[in-house]
Parts: C-alpha cells; sequence; structure tokens
C-alpha cells in the first residue's frame, strides 16, 4: 500500500498578491486508514508573514510553533487553499501525510516558496 502527500505552490510569489496552493493526499490501494495532514513552518518566525485561507473562506491558524493540522483528510482529494505572503524571504513548508491513530509517517514533501517585493 502506497500513500502519498504533494503540495502544489508557486515557486516564486509577490508580496500581498494572493496565490493558489493545493494541498494532497493519495493513496494506490483502498484502505479504512483514517489520516491527517501536518503542515509545519521550516520558520516558525513566518508565522504571522502569511495568511492562509480555504477556497471557500474559511481561515487556517498557524500555532506558535508554526504547525497546522488538517485532521480527517480524506485521502484522494486535495485542499484548495489562497495564500497571501506578507514579507519577501523563503518559506519552507514541510507537509507531512501521518496514520490518526498511530502518527505514523505515511509520506512528506517540502515545499518552498521565495517570495519578493515588486
Amino acid at each position: 500500500m502506497a500513500f502519498c502527500v504533494r503540495i502544489k505552490e508557486p515557486v516564486n510569489a509577490e508580496v500581498n498578491i494572493q496565490e493558489f496552493i493545493q494541498v494532497c493526499a493519495f493513496t494506490t490501494t483502498p484502505t479504512d486508514k483514517e489520516t491527517y495532514v501536518l503542515v509545519a513552518l521550516g520558520d516558525r518566525n513566518q508565522v504571522d508573514d502569511i495568511d492562509f485561507v480555504f477556497s471557500e473562506g474559511t481561515s487556517i491558524e498557524f500555532n506558535e510553533v508554526g504547525v497546522h493540522i488538517f485532521n480527517d483528510v480524506i485521502l484522494n482529494t486535495c485542499a484548495n487553499i489562497m495564500g497571501t505572503f506578507k514579507k519577501p524571504g523563503e518559506y519552507i513548508f514541510n507537509v507531512a501525510l501521518l496514520e490518526q491513530d498511530t502518527n505514523e509517517l505515511l509520506d512528506v514533501e517540502v515545499a518552498v516558496v521565495k517570495v519578493f517585493k515588486s
């Protein structure tokens, strides 16, 4: 059984311009495993420099250490997110797919967004 998590993000982004981001979780075979996705900022000091919302408008909050957990992830779907970066710099996102009950790491992906000021 294979699981994977993927993030589709802009490689380069402009400060204060909203960007489209997707976080997807997949499996190659049917499973009853319940999963969640953990997103951790590479630099927790950037938590106030990003503004992320689901495409329908629900805010995505990162905690004080730069982590957000997407609970009850439905496999073979994607979360559509609108993201705004408030300061220039390099933003690193560590995205992990984990099994709900055991916290077993099923897959991980690292994404980097370079944000510039025009």
